[in-house]
């Protein structure tokens, strides 16, 4: 287990929730000693899955991890709850929240959190991510808007390649268990008629980033802030820079690991808000 993720551990959660978390993720980066993981954790299961309570903000918040999905959720709790790869501002006061990508709903218990007077609206196409998302949505007292799509460059209807619960994609290369047939909609379909001035739009929608961001981009003139998984960084990393500079937004790109990267960006409105926290992405 790194070291770092056990000092994260620590810090952003405590006792019974922080000792489930090391176990589980001692069992996810040490598998040969599987046997001993599965004694030490079994008491804590509770329905098949692992209730992990936390803080945010004022806020008491649950996380259910999935024995069925373990690792997945795992990975997705460590990003935005140990990690805070998205690290909202609140000094930004968003009225609408997208969460294009939900996966199991932690970023917006993140938002509704920390705007709790701001429109959730959650993007999430795998049937069982759903219902996850509507768990953690109802355990906490969380209202949200909840759309079975996905994000993409122009409305259409696709083929969605189903894997594990944060693997799921349009790309048919990989190894699949099924198929499912998602509409697909525009950034500016899901904000629509909303009367939104500052949006905060947290994008993870593997692979579709760039073809949905140049859809919206050049017709959006309000204050909006923008975390989003940028796959294939290397590659892409040029064109969002040519987006963003070409329409007067920031760009920020976090720290590099592998293939994919972190980015935040802000419209010109954001900005000129003025200087509103030195939180930076990860």
């Amino acid at each position: 287990m790194a070291l770092e993720n056990m000092k994260q551990i620590l810090e952003r959660t405590a006792g019974t929730n922080a000792f489930k978390l090391l176990l589980l993720t001692g069992q996810s980066s040490r598998p040969g000693l599987e046997p001993l993981w599965g004694l030490l954790l079994r008491p804590f299961v509770h329905n098949g899955e692992f209730p992990i309570r936390y803080k945010q903000g004022d806020r008491d918040l649950v996380a259910c991890i999935r024995t069925a999905d373990k690792n997945s959720d795992l990975h997705s709790v460590l990003e935005v709850i140990v990690r805070n790869t998205y690290p909202i501002d609140p000094a930004f006061a968003a009225d609408l929240v997208i969460d294009a990508g939900a996966n199991i709903g932690l970023f917006s218990l993140q938002a509704a959190a920390i705007y709790p007077s701001a429109t959730i609206v959650m993007c999430e196409p795998l049937p069982r991510n759903i219902e996850q998302t509507k768990k953690h949505m109802s355990i906490n007292h969380v209202s949200a808007e909840l759309i079975p799509v996905c994000i993409g460059g122009q409305p259409s209807i696709i083929p969605f390649y189903c894997r594990g619960a944060n693997a799921s994609s349009f790309d048919p290369h990989e190894p699949y268990t099924s198929v499912l047939e998602i509409e697909v909609l525009r950034l500016s379909d899901i904000i629509g008629d909303r009367q939104a001035q500052r949006i905060l739009i947290k994008m993870d929608i593997e692979g579709m980033e760039i073809e949905s961001l140049q859809s919206y981009i050049p017709g959006e003139h309000r204050a909006v802030v923008i975390f989003c998984e940028l796959h294939g960084h290397k590659v892409n990393r040029p064109l969002m820079e040519q987006l963003f500079a070409e329409h007067g937004w920031s760009f920020q790109l976090g720290d590099l690991s592998g293939g994919d990267a972190v980015f935040e960006a802000r419209s010109p409105a954001a900005m000129a808000l003025g200087v509103l926290s030195d939180s930076k992405v990860h």
